[in-house]
């Protein structure tokens, strides 16, 4: 049986859409072109002023990270183990020589009177960068570091501070999001911003490619920040989890402790001021004074509350225990003859020297 023949007409149309497939089949598809990614921010200058401001009015201060601990202790520990025992200072420092927003900032470990943590002393700048649409913060250690220890409350010191602004790699890039504001490490130059943007690589002094990803989230009561280094890809700072340390604004209080010793009278603060006390019989006890979040009495959510709690050094469960709304003006306990009152500070003494 023969075919039926097509139309002559039909028979160009025919030809044209096999050649069309043949085409599409042998072309080599073309990449289209990166979706972006995150958000995009388009802030003026009163906005960005407005973000320089509140850096000013939150950063300063006292900032602990036992809450985040104490939860991680007695609720649920991470799968990489607890984060890091932190005690961070910030303040703003008058150094004309380096421009009108200055802050310095360093870590103590565990605790106000704990040990400086190792090349923890940094001198931030601040500015506006319009053309970038975001408040720049430049960060470098100090170059004698000895003499600084506790700048923030060595006025007579501010003057002398300098900064080596070659050693410069990276900055940190501020933009306000809802009612926090968030700053990330960013390469100073295109050419080190190569991973993407919040990043920072270099070629270090060694040789090996130095990678930062960093991002503190700021508001008036919280610093969330994660700091990420890595040397050569091998990481030498920040988590595996990438998870953040969560800092808590710390207050001053002032506490009278009567015990076994005696009546003395000791400066403290409610993210995880401590003592020790001995009782009656001898035994040596440990008083804490820590706001946090707690499990709610109901069984439902988190309660912030100020507790006073004495109990064994390292323990988790307390052996007495007083709570109080945050910012209590007064909270005390006595238990077991040691008796323990803390009432609201006006404001910080001068660091321990630690």
């Amino acid at each position: 049986m023969t075919a039926p023949r097509l139309p002559r007409l039909a028979r160009p149309a025919v030809l044209l859409a096999a050649l069309a497939v043949a085409a599409s089949a042998a072309a080599p598809t073309m990449a289209a072109p990166p979706m972006p990614v995150g958000p995009a921010y388009d802030a003026d200058r009163p906005e960005l002023e407005s973000v320089l401001e509140d850096l000013a009015a939150w950063l300063p201060g006292e900032w602990s990270s036992e809450p985040q601990l104490h939860y991680e202790r007695t609720v649920r520990v991470p799968v990489e183990g607890e984060h890091e025992p932190w005690y961070r200072t910030f303040a703003r420092i008058d150094a004309p020589q380096i421009g009108p927003w200055v802050f310095y900032g360093q870590i103590n470990i565990a605790g106000r009177d704990g040990p400086l943590f190792g090349r923890s002393q940094v001198i931030y700048k601040a500015s506006i960068d319009e053309r970038r649409g975001v408040v720049l913060v430049r960060g470098q250690a100090l170059a004698d570091p000895e003499k600084f220890i506790n700048l923030q409350d060595h006025p007579e010191l501010w003057s002398q501070v300098r900064l080596d602004e070659d050693a410069i790699n990276c900055d940190f890039v501020w933009r306000r999001k809802g009612s926090e504001i968030v700053g990330v490490l960013e390469g100073r130059t295109e050419d080190k911003r190569i991973n993407g943007p919040g990043t920072c690589t270099f070629q270090s002094k060694s040789g090996k490619e130095f990678y930062s990803d960093a991002e503190w989230v700021l508001g008036p009561e919280t610093l969330w920040l994660y700091d990420i280094n890595t040397l050569g890809g091998v990481r030498f700072n920040g988590r595996a989890d990438r998870t953040h340390t969560r800092l808590y604004r710390a207050l001053p209080y002032r506490c009278r402790v009567r015990d076994a010793g005696g009546r003395r009278e000791v400066d403290s603060y409610d993210r995880g001021g401590s003592g020790e006390v001995k009782t009656r019989d001898g035994q040596v006890l440990q008083w804490t004074l820590l706001r946090a979040l707690y499990p709610a009495a109901d069984g439902t959510g988190l309660d912030d509350q100020l507790r006073l709690s004495l109990g064994a050094p390292e323990a988790t469960q307390p052996l007495q225990q007083r709570s109080a709304e945050p910012r209590a003006a007064r909270i005390a306990l006595e238990a077991r003859g040691v008796s323990v009152e803390c009432s609201k500070a006006a404001r910080f003494g001068p660091m321990p020297k630690g």
